[in-house]
């Protein structure tokens, strides 16, 4: 059963290459690669809104995220930046989906402890 995963695996990871939306993802990366200042303004641009989704007050959340907006309303106007984060967004969206449903039907009788821990 364990080389059916692996195989399973490895046809869904070949699956993501071919797709569209990874295509576009490589493509962009390319062209950032090119401009390694850009690249580096991408790198920090990402890390920023991962502090904001994952180390941000839920109270705040709003008013914070709309301030983050405006702030990067002018870097993200730029076709390059919007291109890599747009096809991006658009891969991991396809993984998020993926993982959620291999989690949603894999059934590991969490029930009786979900309340009790953060999934």
């Amino acid at each position: 059963m364990q080389d059916n995963v692996e195989i399973y695996t490895k046809a869904l990871i070949q699956v993501i290459y071919d797709s569209r939306e990874y295509r576009e993802f490589v493509k962009a990366k390319k062209k950032v690669a090119g401009q390694p200042e850009l690249k580096a303004q991408i790198n920090q641009y990402r890390m920023d809104v991962y502090k904001l989704q994952n180390y941000c007050d839920a109270k705040d959340l709003f008013e914070q995220t709309e301030e983050f907006n405006r702030q990067h309303a002018q870097f993200r106007k730029n076709p390059l930046v919007d291109e890599y984060l747009r096809s991006e967004l658009a891969v991991c969206r396809i993984l998020q989906r993926v993982a959620s449903e291999v989690v949603d039907s894999v059934d590991l009788d969490l029930d009786d402890i979900a309340g009790k821990i953060r999934l």
